[in-house]
């Protein structure tokens, strides 16, 4: 996961919990039922399921390689260096020699 994406959920968390804590929610504590629905619930349930959207939409969008397919190479122009060991033997296997 990149570094941006774990910001971005530290952020969500964040605004969450100002989001649902005493000073906040007192502003929605009214005796007003829209669709016969008190405020207060409403507003704790929209603002839950807004959370977890954004939360599902920053984890979507975090890079996360598929384990079948190859890692992009930095450097393909430079050729492969040779271990210490096989260029002692010659490039061959040291488990092969006599």
């Amino acid at each position: 996961m990149r570094q941006q994406s774990r910001e971005y959920i530290v952020i969500l968390f964040i605004v969450g919990v100002l989001a649902l804590n005493y000073p906040v929610l007192e502003l929605f504590n009214r005796p007003w039922m829209p669709f016969g629905i008190p405020v207060l619930y409403l507003y704790l349930y929209l603002m839950w399921l807004v959370l977890i959207i954004l939360l599902i939409v920053v984890v979507e969008r975090s890079e996360i390689p598929e384990p079948d397919q190859p890692a992009p190479m930095e450097n393909a122009s430079q050729p492969e260096v040779m271990p210490a060991e096989k260029r002692a033997t010659g490039g061959a296997d040291p488990a092969e020699a006599p």
